[in-house]
């Protein structure tokens, strides 16, 4: 759908079952808010747009456009059966896991072998026979 007089204006998605979705495109200024909607943010390249973020539209779009320097927003509003491909798109993302602390010992409780240089002389002596 690139040449023709709706071609500037509309763009295919295919969702990870390889359905294709029709959207329509907007500069990242003008785009549309709409609840029940998936934003797809784009850079414009010359084998066609690249998708570079999706979810809700509205400001986390406009957010999202502006952090990746965008040109584009593609949106296609969710119908009474929108498939769970997009849906999930829409989901809040799960929480990230958190890194556990590190434990430390106080440094006057710490302890450590102490390495005797025979020890190490004698290792030596293995490995290179």
């Amino acid at each position: 759908m690139k040449s023709g007089p709706l071609g500037p204006r509309f763009r295919f998605w295919r969702d990870q079952d390889g359905r294709r979705h029709v959207f329509s495109v907007y500069e990242t200024d003008t785009a549309p808010d709409y609840s029940d909607a998936l934003a797809v943010v784009a850079r414009r390249t010359p084998a066609g747009p690249i998708a570079l973020w999706a979810g809700p539209t509205g400001e986390p779009a406009r957010k999202a456009a502006a952090r990746f320097m965008a040109e584009e927003i593609h949106i296609h509003v969710m119908g009474e059966d929108a498939p769970d491909s997009l849906q999930a798109l829409l989901a809040p993302p799960a929480p990230r896991a958190q890194p556990m602390p590190v434990q430390t010992a106080p440094a006057n409780q710490m302890t450590a072998r102490p390495v005797h240089s025979e020890a190490l002389a004698a290792r030596a002596g293995r490995r290179a026979a």
